[in-house]
């Protein structure tokens, strides 16, 4: 009984596993994403899109 229970469990978590996947990629999602990405850049004074050089030598 505890392998049909083991198995079960494995089941429904690779089935969580492929819902958090589609989640994540699905193409209606993407804008969101990509907004929620620049959260951490809202306080620069510029974007990452506008910023050029390297990242260990940011002009000033």
């Amino acid at each position: 009984m505890t392998g049909l229970i083991g198995s079960i469990a494995t089941v429904l978590a690779f089935l969580v596993f492929l819902g958090i996947v589609w989640w994540a990629y699905a193409p209606r999602f993407k804008k969101q994403h990509e907004e929620d990405g620049m959260i951490p850049f809202l306080d620069s004074k510029t974007s990452p899109e506008t910023q050029s050089g390297d990242a260990h030598n940011p002009r000033t």
